[in-house]
């Protein structure tokens, strides 16, 4: 894969250096495009891989500096860093450690500038997640510029969900968009964690929003992931002649795995009349994750 772009995020987790290194070797690319995030919660915690990177990668590294609180620029600085770098180019986007709001722009990019895209996903080492909180305080959602969807006149609102373990940014969703109808798509597998978190999110949003659609699914498989969402979708609620996508504004929000997110990127190619929506977090657990586990990797059908 010689003469291709790797685009990355900045962050201090030991599989963003870690995967960085198994990009650089096994996929050579001529170009890195590495967004940096200035945010001064994380700034201090990402300065050692910071210069690792820039040590790594050398007169290949083009910095791409972004800011938290402005997405509006934040949106023209990935339209610009794509169509100078990756037009018409072979391009990999290391998924591992962006928001699910710079994994969308990243593709959507890709997709406006005739990219043959890639994605790769490292997890960390088994036993590497932190059984502690992941992030708190989450900011307001909003709907992300160029891919809010096509809402129908007076149509009541759908907001679906692929849940992770951040419980109160998954709470937040529901109370900002106040959805008539909401399903909720949580890992599925052996884990003790994701068992108890399956079970503790079906107690509290049964009780609190009357939440019946709750399903657990494999988020690294992006192929059945995509068949079993699209399959509730296009079921018929009851009393109704049509179908929840065909009835209802949707709205699309990714806070599991980040291969969701690739999964929810690619109904939304084939159905762009859903949304999609990104909610931020304003603290972050620097303890998250440690050391780099499997890969997960695809092909972008756009």
């Amino acid at each position: 894969m010689n003469n291709h772009i790797l685009v990355t995020v900045l962050s201090w987790e030991d599989r963003y250096f870690l995967g960085l290194e198994k990009n650089m070797t096994e996929y050579k690319p001529s170009k890195v495009i590495l967004f940096k995030y200035n945010n001064p919660l994380t700034a201090e915690w990402k300065n050692e891989n910071f210069q690792k990177t820039k040590n790594l990668v050398g007169d290949k590294l083009e910095i791409v500096e972004i800011d938290t609180s402005f997405p509006h620029e934040n949106w023209f600085a990935f339209k610009s860093a794509f169509a100078k770098f990756c037009e018409k180019k072979n391009v990999l986007v290391d998924i591992t450690t962006m928001t699910r709001e710079a994994i969308w722009l990243s593709l959507f990019n890709c997709k406006a500038n005739g990219c043959e895209t890639n994605y790769i996903y490292y997890k960390p080492k088994p036993d590497g997640y932190s059984p502690n909180w992941i992030s708190r305080d989450p900011g307001k959602p909003r709907l992300l510029y160029k891919m809010s969807g096509i809402a129908k006149l007076g149509a009541p609102s759908l907001l679906l969900v692929t849940g992770g373990y951040d419980i109160q940014r998954l709470d937040s969703l529901i109370y900002n968009f106040e959805p008539k109808q909401t399903m909720l798509f949580f890992q599925d597998g052996d884990d003790h964690r994701n068992k108890e978190n399956f079970k503790d999110c079906q107690e509290l949003f049964r009780n609190k929003y009357n939440i019946e659609a709750l399903y657990e699914y494999d988020a690294f498989d992006v192929e059945s992931s995509y068949k079993l969402i699209l399959e509730k979708l296009m079921e018929k609620e009851n009393g109704n002649s049509e179908t929840y996508l065909d009835s209802y504004n949707i709205i699309f929000n990714s806070l599991g795995a980040k291969t969701s997110a690739i999964t929810l990127f690619n109904i939304w190619i084939k159905y762009p009349q859903v949304a999609l929506s990104y909610i931020p977090s304003r603290e972050y657990n620097r303890e998250y994750s440690v050391g780099i586990g499997k890969s997960y990797s695809g092909r972008i059908l756009f």
